[in-house]
């Protein structure tokens, strides 16, 4: 049993009378402790006189096994190459700070050794930071009023100064504690995270009917088609914002196949629209767009080229001359101003036909594969035989195995002759479906033993560090993108194997997934932007360590967590599920939206919005990115016509289960 005494002239939280975290005093100050649920406290700090400054300190004695700082920290970070909060200090010395809304979890800090898990949290909304560090006793948890962040704050790929608020003088304070014994393992915060989900979660509507987000999802999909000179077909990869024109348009001929491109994906979309209408001129589309991807990307190896760049501009900028932003959308200028502002430019190799050549990944190729079989599979319902689909999703299939190391790993990048380029990363899961859709249409018992091989390597990753990495292809970091494959490979081996060993594997991953989902809801100014959209920041998901932004990529996770509460019947997959979808789906445009002054194409939505202060260099924080990409689009699409019955969808989220009243 938890408790927290009063012994030796401090609080202490002890289990059984061991002592294994203590509350450090303030003088002039009295603390009380107001039992929430078991193990759980509202920590409320009485001062004699007010005051415009307090830290609540809580300490974890020991040193801990495992620090997380929701969304932002986790271990310490330091696995990969891109700027983010490493260790728990900065290079002089003094201890990270962070405002309270840039975690998951209000100003949330954990902690855990092998006796206890610990966690100091704010109310949502206050005026708050946290920090987490080292001491001599052990890990030192602080609630800081006002908001700060110091002694540097993280923005895209770029720091800036500290950042320091104010606050009227209180005399009352408020944190939340959470604790919970060791079972033994290692990882515990899915106990922070159900208890975080049931006290600060809250019902969702649905923003949009899932036939209306259908509608002007098929719409989108036809403004991104493409044709280019030379014949080739194919979905952009969004709309940016043109200064020069006063409007959004089309990214300039760039396609990629998937990630954030989803050109198979988008294709597939119109398929699934044919057979439901009969759409002759979707299907052609469709059918163009595949085509010329299995015509012009398929390496003699077996893998394939993921992106067509046919816009060779800027290339190799001149990094001393600073770029005109009427020349060019605002995602391809900040491109072009880091250039200028780090003084070194881009050099890019062109292939034979001067097409640009891209590292070729691993989430690209087996989103491939995996789109080429659904393609295939759908055409031939309608009697319509494309034996070249299949073929290229088995090549890159092939390929997978042909190179598959000796650990297991797939790797993340290869050149186009098959060797790799980079091999660390979680990433390589995004193989590992495709290749058992291969074992089911095969039988072949290779397929299986791989992909088997290699879940067992990406898993002991999770297992052994406490995080996935090197999903999003714009960062090498700790993330969340490279979990979902994780989860779904899980799953589709259990359906495979019917071993339970995954069903367990596969909440592991959830529950990771989960640590990067807004757990509350921020309150904005009125005349902020994200506050006049009515963004709800509730059931978003963080992107990775150095990418503090929310976005929409846990669309990809909803019917995984849908099945995993059909499967274990625990209601809070379920509701996870629906606040992913639920927030996911807010402002869509119908065609009428009009954000920050700009009206939106039909279907189309933000990538991200910056909910904390983290921002491009040539923006804002507190911004949606307002650029305006095909991968929301492809994901909302691939859950309404992989779960037909799209009731759950309008039905939203309903009800907390447990929910905690205060």
């Amino acid at each position: 049993m938890t408790e927290i005494v009063f012994q030796n002239g401090v609080h202490q939280i002890t289990v059984n009378g061991a002592s294994y975290a203590k509350i450090l005093p303030c003088e002039g100050a009295t603390d009380t402790f107001e039992p929430i649920e078991a193990g759980a406290w509202r920590w409320h700090r009485h001062t004699d006189t007010p005051t415009d400054h307090m830290r609540m300190e809580m300490t974890l004695l020991g040193a801990p096994t495992f620090t997380m700082v929701p969304a932002v920290s986790y271990n310490g970070n330091g696995w990969g190459d891109t700027p983010e909060y490493v260790g728990d200090r900065a290079e002089d010395g003094t201890p990270w700070s962070w405002a309270s809304h840039r975690a998951t979890i209000p100003a949330c800090t954990y902690s855990e050794n092998e006796h206890i898990s610990i966690a100091l949290m704010a109310e949502a909304n206050d005026n708050c930071a946290c920090s987490l560090y080292q001491v001599d006793e052990g890990e030192r948890h602080v609630l800081i009023f006002p908001e700060e962040e110091k002694p540097k704050t993280l923005h895209r790929h770029f720091w800036e100064g500290p950042f320091e608020g104010m606050m009227e003088p209180s005399c009352d304070f408020v944190g939340i504690i959470f604790t919970a014994v060791s079972d033994g393992g290692r990882f515990r915060y899915p106990d922070l995270l159900d208890f975080a989900w049931r006290y600060y979660g809250h019902p969702l509507k649905a923003p949009m009917k899932a036939k209306d987000l259908y509608k002007y999802s098929i719409a989108y999909c036809y403004y991104l088609f493409e044709r280019e000179k030379d014949g080739f077909a194919g979905f952009v990869r969004g709309a940016d914002w043109h200064a020069g024109t006063t409007s959004y348009r089309k990214t300039d001929h760039v396609y990629e196949i998937g990630w954030g491109g989803h050109s198979a994906s988008l294709s597939n979309a119109f398929i699934y629209d044919y057979r439901k209408t009969k759409d002759k001129e979707k299907l052609g589309m469709a059918l163009e767009a595949l085509d010329t991807w299995t015509k012009r990307c398929v390496l003699p190896a077996g893998h394939i080229k993921v992106r067509f760049d046919f816009n060779p501009k800027d290339y190799d900028p001149d990094p001393s001359v600073m770029p005109d932003r009427w020349d060019y959308g605002e995602n391809r200028f900040e491109n072009l101003y880091n250039i200028y502002l780090h003084g070194t430019a881009h050099n890019f190799a062109l292939d034979e036909n001067g097409d640009r050549l891209f590292r070729i990944d691993a989430c690209n190729n087996g989103t491939a594969a995996y789109c080429y079989f659904e393609a295939f599979d759908m055409l031939k319902k309608e009697g319509i035989d494309k034996p070249e689909y299949e073929k290229l999703a088995f090549g890159i299939c092939d390929f997978a195995l042909k190179t598959q190391d000796v650990s297991g790993c797939y790797a993340k990048t290869w050149d186009d002759d098959g060797n790799v380029v980079q091999k660390e990363g979680t990433i390589g899961c995004f193989l590992i479906l495709p290749i058992l859709k291969a074992y089911e249409r095969t039988g072949r018992a290779e397929y299986l033993q791989s992909a088997v091989r290699a879940f067992d390597f990406y898993y002991e990753e999770l297992e052994r560090e406490g995080f996935t990495t090197a999903g999003a292809l714009d960062t090498y970091s700790i993330d969340k993108e490279s979990s979902s494959p994780l989860l779904r490979s899980a799953l589709a081996l259990f359906d495979i194997t019917k071993d339970k060993k995954y069903i367990s594997r596969a909440e592991k991953a959830a529950w990771y997934i989960s640590t990067w989902m807004m757990h509350y809801t921020i309150k904005y100014p009125e005349d902020n932007v994200i506050a006049k959209m009515g963004y709800d920041t509730f059931g978003a998901t963080s992107v990775s360590t150095p990418h503090q932004a929310l976005d929409q990529y846990a669309l990809r996770d909803v019917l995984s967590f849908l099945k995993l509460y059909e499967i274990t019947g625990n209601i809070q997959w379920r509701e996870r599920a629906l606040a992913f979808w639920c927030n996911a789906t807010q402002c869509v445009s119908d065609g009428t939206l009009v954000i920050n002054g700009r009206i939106r194409p039909t279907g189309s939505q933000d990538e991200a919005v910056f909910h904390t202060r983290w921002r491009r260099q040539s923006g804002a924080p507190f911004m949606p990115s307002q650029w305006l990409p095909a991968w929301p689009c492809a994901y909302r699409m691939e859950n309404l016509r992989r779960h037909e019955d799209w009731s759950i969808f309008d039905e939203g989220l309903t009800n907390i289960e447990g929910k905690i009243v205060h």
